[in-house]
């Protein structure tokens, strides 16, 4: 395997100064310099350690996404991979974590020497403050904006159901435990803009994931005409279900509206109609604040510049 030595003595340079640029320090030179040593480091297909380019530079190369305990659904997914692309575009690895109860979770980061933390899961001030003290670049989200974000959504899902006609509006949310970060503020946000505009607010079913977890909740509305504000597209589908085999008519008698927009929206038949948020530029403003490349970010209001990217994809589970 090839050596920073080799490297130099290819490219004609001190070993001084290919050490430098392989280990972040481009800056300090031209760049026809640069432009030689990576094109050696290539041709004799030099690979850096990482403990040594750690030891170097005081970090890694390695960013930490911190992610709640939460399903990890499709649009999840695409968002983590999006911040991946990105961040391998910059030189950096993205490893993900789920965050629990774990008391002593800095002390697991710090130990790693991370470049920097993107952690979309509630950090506590103490656990923020550490992290900087040790020269982390952390981008957060405080716990305020997820639950401004989650009540525009719930707020959004009122207003199309009421747009459709519905006069009455339900909101369905899963059983489990492990949502109910998200869930408490969507329902708000239905509840809200319900409340604002005279709709009827019927008590909040609860389901389980589970095949027919929604058959009794769903049978409970037989005989009205209500909007069912879901907690994302997997319980969507699970109401649907429950209500074709329940003989109710969607969307004539039971109007359904999703969130994630993910596939299994369009799959269905008939298609749910659901709310989407941009992923990307969501991941892309998270990487640019985390290398520096921006900060006006920091100063926006962050609840805003994501709800006004809301938008309603229109299925047939509500009127066209």
């Amino acid at each position: 395997m090839a050596t920073s030595a080799d490297v130099a003595s290819h490219a004609g340079l001190s070993r001084s100064t290919v050490s430098q640029v392989l280990n972040g320090r481009e800056h300090l030179f031209s760049k026809d310099t640069i432009e030689r040593v990576r094109a050696s480091a290539a041709e004799l297909g030099y690979r850096p350690s990482l403990a040594g380019r750690t030891l170097a530079r005081g970090t890694s190369d390695i960013v930490i996404t911190l992610l709640s305990d939460v399903t990890f659904n499709p649009r999840l997914r695409q968002l983590v991979d999006t911040i991946t692309e990105e961040l391998a575009g910059a030189g950096l690895t993205n490893l993900i974590r789920f965050t629990g109860a774990e008391n002593l979770l800095e002390d697991a980061i710090l130990g790693l020497k991370p470049y920097g933390v993107i952690s979309l899961a509630p950090l506590s001030d103490a656990q923020s403050s550490r992290l900087q003290r040790q020269g982390v670049h952390l981008v957060t989200q405080p716990e305020q904006v997820q639950t401004g974000i989650d009540n525009a959504i719930g707020r959004l899902q009122a207003q199309h159901l009421a747009n459709g006609g519905y006069d009455t509006v339900v909101v369905v949310l899963p059983d489990a435990a492990r949502e109910q970060r998200f869930a408490s503020a969507r329902e708000a946000g239905v509840h809200e803009w319900a409340a604002e505009n005279g709709m009827t607010i019927l008590p909040t079913l609860h389901v389980s994931a589970e095949q027919g977890g929604s058959a009794s909740a769903v049978a409970s509305l037989i005989g009205q005409r209500v909007g069912v504000a879901a907690y994302n597209d997997e319980i969507a589908m699970s109401v649907l279900s429950a209500a074709v085999h329940g003989g109710q008519r969607v969307p004539e008698d039971l109007g359904i509206v999703g969130i994630d927009n993910s596939p299994v929206a369009s799959a269905m038949t008939p298609a749910i109609t659901t709310v989407d948020y941009d992923i990307d530029f969501s991941a892309h403003g998270i990487v640019k604040i985390l290398t520096g490349a921006t900060s006006d970010l920091k100063y926006e209001d962050p609840v805003r510049i994501v709800s006004d990217r809301l938008r309603i994809i229109q299925g047939d589970t509500t009127p066209r």
